[in-house]
């Protein structure tokens, strides 16, 4: 009810007893003030509609508001709304009729009937705290939203520099710079266009895929980057790459390839099978990737860092895409297969 979280459900319960303590006190020193009753006669006279008030209250807290209101379905709302002024009418009524005029007003009660009553004194009697704490509540709402926004993209800053970090890890380094080391005398050609790729992929790692999101050819370009990279450990046809861009100069958020194809070739079958990862891009009004290796026969160890990049990626994508994307892994004729689509 107010702007607090409930430690429990007793601390739940004695906040809203001390909300509707206060609006009866509040209520009836207001009303005292310009009547000739006293302060605790008027509290005590208020009991009587007051279950009416925490009825309407709580009907439109907990079940208009959520089920109607806040998902925009603003005519379900209005016409419940509605009606339910009306339930609220009649109650105070029937208690007004039966219980209220007969003890305190006995001399009147041949004078009441349910068509005798000012309906805006009634209405208001009841829905100016209806009102009151519907702000509250939506007030409430609208903070804890807020916050799990902050939440959210803070959870989006912590969760990408992690991603960054696995992503160029020592091992890739150590591996590659072991690889071109082994070049430099056989091809040093080669070994310097190494160098030239392994200096691209830290600049891009480090400078540009900081930002939220890239132009997809840069990612394109990084990918291509890490898989010629891998030949220097394999096959120049062990990863086997097809990309078909229509609608370039489309936004992406950066790394997003990359764990899927780490993953297939750190736990695909190294022979037998070329290419044994097949990679495919497609670029047209959505985004669709896919990755292909063949399953090894013989169970891999994993480490104590084995899947942290997929567990990021996934994060990555629930914050960025939410309902935009879709990451689907299978295993097919032996080959375990990843798709994601992003819309």
């Amino acid at each position: 009810m107010f702007f607090l979280d409930y430690k429990s459900k007793l601390h739940r319960i004695f906040i809203h007893i001390l909300f509707w303590f206060s609006y009866v006190s509040f209520f009836s020193a207001l009303v005292a003030v310009n009547m000739d009753i006293s302060f605790f006669k008027i509290f005590l006279r208020t009991f009587y509609t007051l279950p009416v008030d925490i009825f309407a209250t709580y009907v439109t807290l907990y079940f208009l508001l959520p089920k109607f209101f806040i998902v925009k379905k603003y005519l379900w709302f209005a016409v419940l709304f509605v009606l339910l002024a009306f339930v609220t009418i009649f109650l105070n009524q029937v208690i007004s009729i039966y219980v209220y005029v007969p003890i305190y007003f006995p001399e009147h009660v041949a004078e009441i009937s349910f068509s005798n009553f000012d309906m805006y004194v009634t209405l208001a009697s009841t829905y100016l705290i209806v009102v009151f704490a519907a702000g509250i509540k939506l007030a409430k709402l609208w903070l804890k939203e807020q916050k799990d926004k902050a939440r959210l993209e803070s959870e989006h800053i912590q969760s990408e520099l992690a991603l960054l970090k696995s992503q160029l890890n020592p091992h890739f380094i150590f591996n590659t710079l072991n690889n071109i080391d082994a070049l430099i005398q056989i091809d040093p050609e080669k070994a310097s266009q190494s160098i030239m790729q392994l200096s691209d992929i830290m600049r891009y790692v480090t400078y540009e895929a900081t930002a939220d999101f890239v132009p997809v050819e840069k990612e394109i370009n990084y990918l291509k980057g890490f898989v010629e990279l891998q030949k220097l450990r394999f096959a120049d046809d062990f990863v086997k790459l097809d990309i078909a861009i229509e609608h370039p100069g489309k936004m992406i958020a950066p790394m997003l390839f990359i764990p899927l194809v780490e993953n297939a070739i750190k736990h695909g079958e190294k022979k037998g099978n070329v290419p044994a990862v097949h990679v495919e891009v497609e670029i047209d009004q959505k985004i669709h990737f896919k990755v292909q290796n063949y399953v090894s026969i013989i169970p891999l160890n994993k480490d104590k860092y084995s899947g942290i990049g997929l567990k990021n990626l996934k994060r990555r994508l629930e914050l960025l895409y939410s309902e935009r994307h879709s990451l689907e892994t299978s295993i097919v004729d032996q080959k375990f297969v990843a798709e994601l689509w992003i819309h």
